[in-house]
């Protein structure tokens, strides 16, 4: 039961920390079952699917976005190569990467990284950490 209460607690801070998303995966099914549950929780959802279509997506929300979700290994352009130019635009931009594996090559500076699988109560708890971080900077 107590495991439930956290795990409403955290829906709730989600809810009230709203923002725009752009979640970025080469997977359609992750893709489709983190923006339900994304969307669920009030925050609106960017898709891309891949680095190259997550930077055009950007020049074109990047006033609006609050946090980027992104795997890593993409085809056309990974996750880390994207974010890099994404950050180096909109440095106060926070990062989410999700991977199956721990990435091999450096990440940007303040990025955090999930390890799939991961669960919705991490991933939430995740995104209402740092967009709290934002609202508090």
């Amino acid at each position: 039961m107590k495991v439930m209460e956290g795990y409403e607690e955290v829906l709730m801070k989600c809810r009230r920390n709203a923002g725009k998303i752009l979640l970025v995966d080469n997977e359609e099914q992750i893709r489709s079952i983190l923006s339900q549950l994304l969307v669920k929780q009030g925050y609106s959802v960017i898709q891309a699917v891949d680095g190259f279509d997550a930077l055009e997506k950007f020049k074109h929300n990047m006033q609006e976005i609050t946090l980027v979700i992104s795997d890593i290994i993409m085809p056309r352009m990974d996750g880390i190569s994207s974010c890099k130019i994404m950050i180096s635009i909109s440095p106060s931009l926070k990062v989410i990467f999700i991977s199956g594996c721990a990435p091999e090559q450096p990440l940007p500076d303040g990025v955090s990284v999930l390890i799939k699988p991961f669960s919705h109560f991490e991933i939430l708890e995740k995104i209402r950490s740092l967009l709290a971080d934002q609202t508090q900077s």
